[in-house]
């Protein structure tokens, strides 16, 4: 250690970095067999009470004490001793510089339970044997598979059911009324976290050229989609004695694209101050959002327009300060027949570059029925869920060329992301 301190940083750099990735490993493969040494050691220590001599109840606790280290990691180093005390060929292959630590590791926790000696020993010369070959993951696969032909199941008595996880999940709102979010906790059974996993990485799909998201922030747009399309089919139950919706309570007038952004500057009608003195207070004090969901979240307007694009919605229209005028029944904007042939004509998302199909899709109104648009195979477009809003919150437009809808990008806008050419 005194000759290997020796050399300063500035050595290091003139000796080249091949060098240095050579040293790095060599020291790597050295720790192993340190560890393979030490292992060794604390396994005969364990077997042989030496803890006791010490004055400690345990090895781990020996270690916690007199090596100062924390009792997970006391534990940890105890437990693979006792495995690898069991797996003379996995040990010897990890102290001659062999078999990483993490090798050593998987390799002992999948073999050691292996009650025939005679098994056991061949399962660790072919694991050991085969390592070369194999990275880490498939590495641990391999074990696995042996472990599940050679360690019967620990399975429960005849007429017990088995222990179940009990999944739970906690969706909780947080942040401000201005800046509103919801914090998702839990913690799922190896079944249900592998549906849920299945289902969030085909949303996902690939990552487009020049995608800035992380995996996180791309899982988390994907359970957007997965809620949209459990939504959107007809098999989850009823809640309330009706089919699950998004009720959106809007002020008609707010949704429309002329209308100006603070809704005191404007009254049914297009003339301000039509419903008197009392109104105009309201306007002042309303909040800046022109719809709010059940739970009190304040949509702008560009997210309510999009959520009444295509969607089970029931709206709430209101005139003024939450005077309701009207109460829509819950229903499919674009039925079934002409959603068909919307379907027929776009084939897939028509954002340029996006080829997610029609069950992840939203038909969106060209020119929204708020403005007038009307519910016609020629106002209608595909769009996925992510392009629907980016075109919503960007100021994009679709407009029907030759017969096709393509997307517009204003003058004065950048485009909403870089992942696909305008």
């Amino acid at each position: 250690m005194r000759a290997l301190g020796a050399r300063d940083d500035d050595d290091l750099v003139v000796s080249g970095s091949a060098h240095q990735a050579e040293e790095i490993l060599a020291l790597v493969r050295f720790r192993e067999m340190v560890d393979a040494e030490l292992l060794r050691r604390i396994a005969v220590f364990d077997r042989t009470n030496g803890f006791g001599a010490v004055r400690c109840r345990s090895t781990h606790g020996f270690l916690r004490v007199h090596a100062q280290l924390a009792a997970g990691h006391a534990k940890h180093l105890v437990s693979t001793a006792e495995r690898l005390d069991r797996l003379v060929t996995v040990r010897a292959a990890q102290a001659a510089g062999e078999l990483s630590s993490d090798q050593a590791e998987i390799l002992a926790k999948e073999l050691a339970p292996i009650e025939d000696a005679e098994a056991r020993q061949a399962a660790e010369e072919l694991m050991v044997a085969q390592a070369p070959n194999l990275h880490l993951t498939q590495l641990r696969q391999a074990a696995r598979q042996i472990h599940a032909h050679l360690v019967p199941e620990d399975g429960p008595e005849v007429g017990e059911a088995p222990p179940a996880f009990q999944s739970w999940v906690k969706l909780s709102p947080t942040g401000t009324s201005d800046d509103p979010f919801w914090v998702l906790s839990g913690e799922l059974s190896p079944v249900a976290g592998e549906k849920l996993r299945t289902a969030l990485e085909a949303a996902m799909g690939r990552p487009a050229e020049g995608d800035q998201r992380n995996a996180s922030e791309r899982m988390g747009d994907a359970l957007e989609v997965v809620t949209d399309l459990a939504l959107a089919s007809d098999e989850l139950p009823t809640t309330g004695c009706q089919r699950p919706h998004l009720t959106i309570t809007a002020d008609l007038d707010a949704l429309r694209a002329s209308c100006p952004a603070h809704p005191m500057l404007f009254g049914v009608g297009g003339e301000r101050g039509e419903g008197g003195e009392g109104d105009e207070l309201a306007g002042l004090v309303r909040p800046r959002a022109v719809a709010t969901t059940a739970r009190g979240y304040q949509l702008p307007r560009w997210e309510a327009r999009k959520e009444s694009c295509d969607c089970a919605l029931r709206v709430i229209l209101t005139r003024g300060q939450d005077k309701v005028v009207s109460i829509g029944r819950t229903t499919r904007t674009v039925p079934a027949h002409l959603r068909d042939a919307v379907v027929a004509r776009d084939r897939h998302c028509v954002w340029p570059g996006c080829d997610r199909p029609p069950t992840w899709c939203e038909a969106h109104h060209l020119v929204h029925w708020a403005d007038g648009g009307e519910t016609s195979l020629a106002n209608l477009a595909l769009l996925c869920g992510e392009h629907h809003r980016d075109l919503h919150a960007t100021g994009w437009e679709l407009r029907m060329i030759d017969g096709r809808p393509r997307p517009v990008l204003p003058a004065d806008a950048l485009p909403p992301n870089s992942r696909y050419a305008a």
